[in-house]
C-alpha cells in the first residue's frame, strides 16, 4: 500500500502560516493553446487556499494562458504578500521549471527587493503521485469491468502503462521512473512501462507493442500530465486508436489524465514546506536530489 501524508496533518506549515499571515502560494503552470485547459490548477489553488495552505494561494501560467506570473505576482503584492513561494506546477525538472521559471523568479526577485521569494521543487516523485495513478487506473478498470456473470474465461494478464511527455534532457525523466517503480511495486499489474509522446524513448506505440509482445492481454494507459492540454485531448487518443487498430486483441482502456484530485495538494503543501524550510537567500533548490541513470524499461 502506498501511504502518504494528507494535507490535513501537515501541522507545521499550518503554524508557520499563522506566524506570518501575509504569505502567498503561487502555483505556475505551462500554459496551453487550448481554452480551460488550466482548470484543474485553478481549482487546486482555491481548494488550497480553503484547506489553509496560505492565507494567498494563485495559480499563472509561463506561456499561452492567462493570467501571467507577473500578473499574479502582481495580485499577491497588491493584497499585502511579504513572501512569495512559487510552486512549479509541473511533474518534472525540466527545462520549462530549472530555466524559464527560474529566470522568471530572478527577474521577480531583482523587481522587488524587499520581497522574500522562494522556488520550490516541481511534484517530482512524491508518494501521493503514485497513489493517484493507481486511483485513475483502479476508475478505469472498473469502469471497463465486464460483471463477472457474463465472463467467460480468466482475465488476461494486465499491464500499467505511463505515457509521459518527455524532455530535451532525459535525466529529469528520473522522477517519472520512480514513481513507475512505486506503482509496479504495489503489485496491481504484471507489467507497468514508461513511454514518451516526444523527445525521448519509448515512443508510446513502440511501448505499446512491446507489451503486447510480451503477453500482455489488457493495458492501462494513464496520460502522465497534470493539464487537459492537446496533448490529452486530442493527440493521446488518437495514439491509442491506433495500437486498438494494430491490436485486436488487446483490451486498451485509457484513463483520465492527473486533472484536478485532493491528492495534488498534498503533494503541493509538502513541496511549499520543504521550500519554507530553506534559507530565504536560496537562489533553487535541488531539483532532483541529483540524477540518477535511468533504468531500462
Amino acid at each position: 500500500m502506498i501511504r502518504y501524508r494528507p494535507l490535513a496533518e501537515n501541522s507545521k506549515l499550518r503554524t508557520q502560516n499563522s506566524a506570518l499571515p501575509r504569505r502567498a502560494v503561487v502555483l505556475v503552470g505551462h500554459g496551453s493553446l487550448r481554452t480551460g485547459s488550466g482548470a484543474a490548477m485553478m481549482g487546486l489553488a482555491e481548494y488550497a487556499r480553503a484547506a489553509g495552505l496560505a492565507p494567498i494561494v494563485k495559480a499563472g501560467f509561463l506561456n499561452y494562458s492567462q493570467p501571467t506570473f507577473a500578473e499574479v505576482l502582481a495580485q499577491c503584492l497588491a493584497e499585502g504578500a511579504a513572501e512569495v513561494v512559487v510552486q512549479p506546477y509541473f511533474l518534472i525538472p525540466g527545462k520549462f521549471v530549472r530555466e524559464d521559471l527560474a529566470r522568471l523568479v530572478e527577474a521577480a526577485r531583482a523587481s522587488h527587493p524587499g520581497l522574500v521569494l522562494r522556488l520550490a521543487r516541481p511534484f517530482g516523485d512524491h508518494l501521493a503521485l503514485a497513489a493517484l495513478v493507481l486511483k485513475r487506473a483502479q476508475l478505469a478498470e472498473d469502469a471497463a469491468a465486464t460483471p463477472i456473470i457474463w465472463r467467460r474465461q480468466a482475465a488476461p494478464a494486465t499491464g500499467l502503462l505511463l505515457m509521459a511527455h518527455g524532455s530535451p534532457d532525459p535525466r529529469a525523466n528520473q522522477p517519472i521512473y520512480a514513481v513507475a517503480e512505486r506503482v509496479r511495486a504495489a503489485g496491481r499489474y504484471a507489467q507497468v512501462s514508461v513511454c514518451f509522446m516526444d523527445l525521448n524513448e519509448p515512443t508510446i506505440p513502440d511501448a505499446i507493442d512491446r507489451l503486447a509482445a510480451r503477453g500482455i492481454g489488457a493495458l492501462v494507459a494513464m496520460p502522465y500530465f497534470l493539464q487537459l492540454g492537446g496533448h490529452v485531448a486530442e493527440d493521446l487518443p488518437a495514439i491509442i486508436d491506433a495500437a486498438r487498430t494494430r491490436h485486436a486483441a488487446l483490451q486498451i482502456r485509457l484513463t483520465e489524465h492527473l486533472a484536478y484530485d485532493p491528492l495534488l495538494v498534498t503533494v503541493i503543501a509538502d513541496r511549499v514546506a520543504e521550500a519554507l524550510a530553506h534559507p530565504a537567500d536560496d537562489r533553487q533548490p535541488s531539483m532532483t536530489g541529483g540524477f540518477a541513470q535511468l533504468p531500462a524499461w
